[in-house]
């Protein structure tokens, strides 16, 4: 004769099962939640880091050495101009 299931059934199960359900239940579900808050901040974190890291590429490619170094630059490189001329009469006179 085939049993079936309703309103009146009744299951009987031992309160150690019951409670060690109860318990794994309970853990899964701090477990899951903990994990989705690690996940969450970890995922934070990366979105911070990588608008750290585009504002430092920006601040580096729109770099500009300031006026004064500029035109230091120039006059070192005019007067290394400069040298290499007088060096080269230099050689011109020693070679005669």
């Amino acid at each position: 004769m085939a049993s079936k299931l309703n309103e009146n059934s009744e299951i009987t199960i031992p309160l150690r099962n019951l409670v060690s359900l109860v318990a794994f239940t309970a853990v899964s579900v701090w477990v899951y939640f903990g994990l989705a808050e690690r996940i969450n901040f970890l995922e934070h974190t990366m979105t911070m880091t990588i608008v750290e890291v585009e504002e430092n590429d920006d601040w580096i490619d729109d770099f500009k050495p300031p006026e004064d170094v500029t035109r230091a630059v120039a006059q070192v490189h005019e007067l290394e101009i400069k040298v290499a001329e007088i060096l080269h009469r230099i050689e011109t006179l020693e070679g005669r």
